[in-house]
Parts: C-alpha cells; structure tokens; sequence
C-alpha cells in the first residue's frame, strides 16, 4: 500500500512552514512495502497571509486541495485547523529540520497502519 504525506516546505530539504500560511506543499508517496519515497508534486494551496485570525473557510479549501494526502507534516498549526485535520481523516504532525529524517519517523511508525478516510 502507498499513501502521501503533504509536507510545508520551501525549500524541499526542510520542514519550514506554518499550515495556516503555506501556500503551496511538497506531496510525497511512501510505499509501505519498502519504505521508497517519491516526491509526487508541489501543490499551491489557499494561504492566509497571517495565522493569528484562521478564516476556516480558507482552512477548508486547504483541506480539500490536500484531500489524496494522508499525513499533513508541517512546522506549526493551530487547534482549530489541527482539529479540523482530524474530523477530515488527515493525520497532522508538526516537525521542524530535515524532511528526510521526519519521513525515516514517519516510516518507521507507520510501516503497519492501513490508511482509510471516510468520505
């Protein structure tokens, strides 16, 4: 099984991003079988130019954008969009430093768990 995790980057080496402000995420495929990684795509998003007042419905719109994707790997996110995540089926986590050593983690932790998002 494959499943995507949507990382906030700007340079595609570092988790750098805040989820409210990040307008664009780098998509990557992890093959459970294996552990290969494919970089998938760069995704534009809707972004708030300030985190501190979330507009939900642009929250929402992210969310849809991000919907094939299974972990949202971000530097920072609010409760309320955090939350949201949830209630949507996306597992959020939050990191800072290298993408590589956060996918090894991520990897590693996930390598059993069936991925499913009720619709």
């Amino acid at each position: 099984m494959k499943y995507r995790v949507a990382i906030g980057t700007k340079d595609g080496k570092n988790i750098t991003e805040h989820f409210g402000t990040c307008g664009h995420f780098q998509i990557v495929e992890i093959n459970q079988e294996n552990g290969e990684t494919t970089v998938i795509e760069k995704r534009i998003t809707a972004h708030l130019e300030q985190c501190g007042n979330h507009l939900e419905d642009n929250i929402i719109e992210k969310i849809k954008a991000l919907n094939d994707c299974h972990i949202i790997l971000v530097k920072q996110i609010g409760g309320r969009p955090e939350k949201l995540l949830v209630h949507y089926g996306f597992i959020p986590l939050t990191n800072s430093g290298p993408i590589d050593v956060a996918l090894a983690k991520i990897i590693k932790f996930y390598k059993n768990q069936i991925f499913k998002r009720e619709e």
